[in-house]
């Protein structure tokens, strides 16, 4: 390190920074901020219309930039070519929160809205299974074909039940899931359970089933 020339160098900025501060305004000739400034802007904020009244002579960008620096107001995030390679490379497939930590201080629906912008698309997850063998083949069969459940009610008819009551397992529909099925293109078999080596008569009718596999 040349200690000469980081001595001129210390001694260039000082002198910039004393003419600044006998001008009143910085090099690119914006007027510094006072200190009566800065408490009107504590007092008011974030009215920023109220801000602007009182300080006719200062932009509405300059008290937003302002408020940011005063900790009144988030930093806005800059979009700059490194943010973007981290939202690129967390987005698809990290959690909200490891996400949000990337980025402190922005809103999730920030960065979302920033995503979009950019064409990044989180990575769709499977259905999760609800232990119904025939509605999970059906949730199973729409995740592959992208389809969601909003595109299987309107497909099948079947009002909004696969978008909030289907994945539940309680109280499955069975009508409702015969006709996502037949909209899928398949339909429900039923299979006998005969394991313990009973046979069941093909003329008895059953009452109570375990509906198997969704087939094509």
């Amino acid at each position: 390190m040349d200690l000469a020339q980081l001595a001129k160098d210390l001694a260039v900025t000082e002198r910039t920074r004393l003419k600044i501060l006998r001008s009143g305004f910085t090099i690119s000739g914006h007027k510094l901020w006072t200190d009566e400034e800065d408490l009107i802007c504590r007092i008011f904020h974030p009215d920023y219309f109220a801000i602007s009244q009182v300080l006719h002579a200062r932009s509405k960008k300059a008290i937003q930039t302002r408020c940011q620096r005063l900790g009144l107001a988030p930093r806005r995030q800059a979009w700059g070519w490194s943010a973007r390679q981290k939202l690129r490379r967390l987005y698809p497939d990290a959690d909200r929160k490891e996400i949000c930590d990337a980025f402190p201080g922005v809103s999730w629906d920030r960065i979302q809205a920033a995503a979009r912008y950019y064409g990044f698309r989180r990575s769709r997850k499977p259905y999760k299974l609800t232990g119904i063998p025939a509605l999970d083949q059906l949730r199973s069969r729409c995740y592959a074909i992208r389809w969601i459940m909003r595109d299987m009610d309107e497909e099948a008819g079947t009002g909004q039940y696969f978008q909030t009551r289907g994945y539940k397992s309680r109280y499955p529909d069975f009508k409702a899931i015969d006709k996502g099925v037949r909209a899928l293109g398949g339909h429900l078999e039923v299979r006998w359970d005969d394991a313990k080596g009973g046979h069941v008569p093909p003329d008895i009718p059953a009452f109570q089933t375990s509906l198997g596999r969704l087939t094509r």
